[in-house]
This record gives C-alpha cells, structure tokens and sequence, in this order.
C-alpha cells in the first residue's frame, strides 16, 4: 500500500510528459463546455486538433479562437450520429500523415426527467449521441490508434458509478459508456494502447441548462402518471438547486480546468491513469458514497422529492 500510494502521489507525476508537437489529437463535442476547453488546451500544447463540432458557426469560432500559435486547429463539422460523418472525419485524418495520439471521446447530450414519463425516443437519442457515438468513433479511428500506439480518452460520469433518480435518461447512457471502455481496454492493452475514462462531478457547463429543457419539453402528459410524481418543474429545481452547488464547490467555470489537466495527463503521460476521478463530488461518491446501502439511498431520494 505504501509503494502503491509514492508511486500514485509522487512517483507517476513526476515522470516527464510526452511533447504533442506533430501528433493529431480528435475531439468530438467540441462546440462548447469540455470539448473546446479539451480543443484549446491542446492546440496551446501544440498538437494538431480536430475539433469536431456540430455546427460551421461553433467550428469558425475555433478557427478564429486559436490560430498562429503553437498548434494547429482544424475544427470538422461532425455528427456523431452520422456514419459519413465519423467516416469522413477518420478519412481527413488519416490523410493528414500525423500519427493519432488520442481520441476523445466527448460529446454527450442530457434529459433529466422522471423514467415513466419521459419517451422511449428520449432515451434512444440520449443513446445514440452518447454511447453509439463513442462506439462508432472508436471504431473509425482504432486502426489509426494502434498503428501509433495512441489513447482513447472518454469522458464519462461520475453517476455511472452511483446513478440517481431523474437521471435515468443521462446515467443509463454513461453506464453503457464506461463499460464499453473497460471491454476495450481489456482488448487493446496487447497493442500498447490505453483507454481511459475520465469521471467528472459536477462542473458549470451548458449540461444542466441543456438537460433541463430536453428533459421538459419530452416528459408526457399523461395525467394518471402526472399525479402519481412530484411536478417536473418541482423536481427540476430540487435537482438543479444542489448541482448548481456542486458546480460552485469544483471551481464554477474556473473548475474546468481541473477536468482538462487530467484529460492532457491522460493524452501525454507515458503511464496515464485508467481512470480520473474529477471533482470533490466525485471523490465523495467514489471513495464513500458508493458503499452506502441500497435502502438508505432509496429513502434519501424518496424524501428530496
């Protein structure tokens, strides 16, 4: 326990980065919130981004943001839905010569929302952008990845480890996400590729905003499911009041820094973690949290509403 704990605390950080010059780093969800700030960090170390971002007008502000320094911004617009999309991005990529030094995996979308009330085609969407489009990504660009030897990044949540009621739509899609990078890490290990998962709490992006309002323009109408649950508007400010909390406690928008510094340790260090653990939230929930039993969490959920 004690080497376990010099080599975690002292020893790992102290051995020297890999520089970034020359190598391709890809981002998806790189429109706002972490993935620009992942964008940008990373065209500061020099590596050449591909930023990808939904919209033209997200990937102009890129372009604009970040240009005669030491990197090189090349924003793409991206669905992570979209086979061609994903296709067309791998093939840019591959064309540029530079070896793929990380993918990461970031775009993800939210709805909070009570799991009787919000549609199936809720779920499907939050599914497809968040897990499917992890999947398909990965898929594109592992070639690439073990020719270099490279990272899969993959943002995840801090909830896949401990979910919580009106997250369904969110915390199921996180689950299959940080699952999925455990089976391919098993997989990959043989190639001198790593994948890890970086596990936030709760840090101010557009998350809880964007969450919020899927969340209640797709929750139904149905008037017996209606009385049977506390109003949506109710709950929302229930939940958001405690996130908004969090977000302060982690740094407000300073905060993430925190999330981008682990996520550059995983794209550089020689011996990166599997998994980063962001935020004090998170640590709570990782270190005691998770150990709490089923009966009390249910009766502390049940009482906030």
């Amino acid at each position: 326990m004690i080497t376990w704990g010099w080599w975690r605390f002292v020893g790992r950080p102290m051995v020297p980065y890999c520089p970034l010059e020359g190598q391709a780093i890809v981002i998806s969800g790189s429109d706002y919130g972490f993935g620009k700030a992942f964008a940008v960090a990373l065209y500061d170390l020099g590596a050449t981004v591909y930023a990808g971002c939904l919209s033209e007008a997200s990937a102009e502000k890129l372009r604009k943001q970040c240009s005669g320094g030491p990197g090189k911004m090349m924003p793409l617009v991206m669905d992570v839905t979209k086979d061609d999309d994903v296709a067309d991005a791998a093939e840019v990529v591959k064309k540029s010569g530079l070896p793929v030094r990380a993918l990461i995996n970031n775009a993800g979308i939210s709805a909070f929302g009570w799991a009787e009330m919000l549609p199936l085609r809720r779920y499907q969407r939050n599914m497809e952008v968040n897990f499917f489009g992890t999947v398909r990504l990965t898929q594109a660009f592992l070639p690439m990845i073990r020719a270099s030897q490279g990272r899969v990044v993959n943002i995840g949540s801090i909830g896949a480890r401990m979910p919580s009621s009106f997250g369904s739509a969110y915390l199921s899609t996180k689950s299959a996400m940080v699952s999925y990078s455990e089976c391919v890490r098993q997989e990959v290990f043989r190639f001198g590729v790593r994948v890890i998962t970086v596990e936030p709490g709760f840090f101010e992006t557009e998350l809880l905003a964007n969450g919020s309002n899927n969340g209640s323009t797709d929750s139904g109408n149905d008037a017996e499911v209606l009385s049977a649950y506390p109003s949506y508007a109710e709950k929302m400010e229930k939940t958001a009041e405690p996130i908004r909390n969090l977000e302060k406690l982690n740094g407000g928008k300073e905060g993430l820094r925190h999330v981008t510094n682990c996520v550059i340790d995983a794209c550089r260090s020689p011996v990166p973690l599997t998994r980063y653990t962001v935020g004090w939230d998170a640590k709570l929930i990782r270190h005691v949290l998770v150990f709490a039993p089923a009966w009390l969490i249910d009766r502390v959920q049940t009482a906030q509403g």
